[in-house]
């Protein structure tokens, strides 16, 4: 079964106020969304990689990183504004495939380790659909319309969603059918589509790391520039 890995680099997010999107902010030399790529080329199981891209970048990536360095790209996707936009056009892309193991992954979340890979890859030969994610570390309470306390969920059982999601790419196509002819949807992330309008097909949950959080502000820049330093001193 081929594995393939979509990295999302299309979205423009400014918040770390570099005037850039986060994922082309360079950091000890190299561009984030590289060390993403770095993660799941370095991985054995991984056969190829298909980066989804802006309009502004999509083709340029050899502008900013040596391609020759990572053989298993295979394509470059032009992406949309939304999140789900840019995964359906890699669906889109990999149309001919019937049977594939497909994960999508932020490049924002350059920190992805092969162990967290590894579990999404292993789940994804007993289930159809994976969610990496990890406790809440936090206690969440559920508001009403007035913004007062409705509810307290037990926290033993909230988890925080992060990516790589994995799926059999026949199973991520048909919750995306589904939801194209539903005029109502609200699409927050792929895992939620099957779970949703594919209500039989359970989601496999598997364990993922703190260190691979997501790259919003300029205080994760910082702590992301220090933990490669530390790494490259270790």
């Amino acid at each position: 079964m081929k594995k393939i890995v979509v990295i999302l680099a299309a979205g423009s997010g400014k918040r770390v106020g570099e005037g850039l999107p986060k994922q082309w902010i360079s950091v000890h030399g190299k561009p984030i969304v590289e060390y993403t790529i770095t993660a799941f080329h370095a991985h054995p199981q991984i056969d190829e990689i298909a980066i989804v891209l802006s309009s502004d970048y999509v083709g340029k990536l050899g502008d900013y990183i040596d391609l020759e360095q990572y053989p298993k790209i295979k394509a470059q996707i032009e992406g949309g504004k939304e999140r789900y936009e840019s995964t359906l056009a890699a669906l889109n892309y990999y149309k001919d495939e019937a049977e594939a193991h497909i994960l999508f992954h932020d490049a924002a979340r350059p920190l992805i380790s092969t162990e967290v890979i590894s579990r999404v890859l292993s789940a994804l030969q007993d289930y159809q659909a994976v969610l990496t994610a990890i406790p809440s570390a936090d206690t969440v309470v559920e508001v009403n319309l007035n913004q007062e306390v409705a509810h307290y969920p037990e926290r033993s059982i909230i988890f925080r969603a992060q990516t790589p999601q994995g799926f059999h790419i026949s199973v991520i196509r048909e919750a995306f059918r589904l939801a194209l002819l539903d005029s109502q949807k609200q699409i927050t992330d792929d895992c939620s589509l099957v779970h949703y309008y594919l209500p039989h097909i359970p989601v496999k949950v598997v364990e993922g790391a703190s260190e691979n959080f997501k790259i919003t502000y300029p205080e994760d820049i910082v702590f992301f520039e220090d933990y490669i330093t530390k790494q490259a001193n270790q």
